[in-house]
């Protein structure tokens, strides 16, 4: 790790020896749209550090990243997901991982990913964002966890056969279709994680019901604290708690306050929020990371930026092993019990 200037001793150190994941970044359509190249880093030259520049191979070290969750370069759309395409796309990643391998490496199950940190490597898992193109067969999604997928989610921004997305008001009350529910079925089978973000309130709730096994929303706000149609209510996330799922916070402004502040502090107010509503064992983080939002957090530009939140967070109070589940320990929980095909340990770890 490359330590900044305005993090606290304490703070660096509780952060070093803590599991550090987030669920969800885009990075991997910049690497295969754009041949950006992880292993060299980069600069967002625009102030706020909109859009995109926001994870590398150099900042997951500086940033003290244990893993992280990219997502496939599929387009979620339907009339691009024909075919093979996620099965092309997956493959793509799995051999592209070859070429990094010594400084970065794909991660299919928790042991994995600990075992990277071991090395003192990063790690990443892929995840699939949108349901459209994925069948209900067997083989097909098998084929999927096989070739080092790890979690889909069931919508996107435009409609998906498994799903209704948030977007729209219309979809809004609209149960989860058929599909939804035999992709559910057949993920868990496998052992891939459902994943809840952007899905529309009705299906959403109709989701976590089915759901047997935990459910991860990756990336989120709560309407609580930002009323917008992207964000989840209340009821919604004590929902994913009661299936002992995990809520990743988004780190973009725009979702995450009302206010014209565009600081840690929006990204703060909904992690107290959660602590309030849920408890610690559920809170994980989603940054959203190169996923074409607006804006960052001035104090977390990228991902290198992720000790300043261990700093406010212990400076806010929020005890130590609090801080090591919402870092990690809790998206490791749920990696585990899913990914691993091993039953749940007493409790959430994040800890050396």
């Amino acid at each position: 790790m490359k330590p900044l200037s305005d993090i606290s001793r304490e703070a660096w150190q509780i952060h070093e020896h803590s599991v550090v994941i987030d669920l969800h970044a885009d990075t991997l359509f910049l690497v295969f749209l754009f041949g950006y190249r992880m292993e060299k880093r980069h600069r967002n030259p625009l102030p706020s550090s909109p859009f995109c520049y926001h994870v590398d191979i150099p900042r997951l070290r500086d940033g003290g990243v244990t893993a992280v969750g990219l997502t496939a370069p599929a387009v979620p759309l339907n009339i691009l997901r024909r075919g093979d395409t996620i099965g092309r796309a997956i493959r793509k990643v799995d051999r592209w991982s070859q070429t990094v391998r010594s400084q970065l490496v794909m991660a299919r199950t928790a042991h994995d990913i600990l075992q990277a940190r071991e090395k003192g490597l990063p790690a990443f898992f892929l995840t699939l964002e949108g349901s459209h193109g994925v069948r209900a067969d067997s083989n097909e999604i098998e084929t999927y966890k096989k070739n080092g997928l790890v979690s889909i989610g069931l919508a996107h921004l435009t409609r998906s056969p498994g799903a209704f997305p948030s977007r729209r008001v219309k979809w809004r009350d609209l149960h989860l279709p058929k599909l939804g529910y035999s992709l559910i079925e057949r993920m868990e089978a496998v052992g891939l994680i459902v994943d809840l973000a952007h899905v529309a309130s009705r299906s959403f709730l109709d989701a976590v019901e089915f759901c047997r096994r935990p459910p991860i929303v990756s990336h989120t706000g709560f309407q609580s604290v930002k009323p917008m149609w992207r964000n989840i209510s209340d009821y919604e996330a004590k929902r994913v708690a009661q299936k002992n799922g995990v809520l990743g916070v988004i780190f973009h402004p725009g979702y995450l306050t009302s206010k014209r502040d565009r600081s840690i502090e929006c990204v703060m107010e909904n992690i107290r929020h959660l602590l309030k509503l849920v408890g610690d064992d559920f809170i994980a983080l989603g940054s959203d990371y190169d996923g074409w939002v607006p804006s960052m957090p001035r104090e977390l530009r990228d991902i290198s930026c992720l000790p300043r939140l261990t700093d406010r967070m212990l400076r806010e109070g929020i005890p130590v092993d609090s801080i090591r589940k919402i870092l990690g320990g809790n998206a490791l929980r749920v990696i585990r019990e899913i990914c691993d095909e091993e039953p749940a340990r007493d409790g959430p770890d994040g800890a050396d």
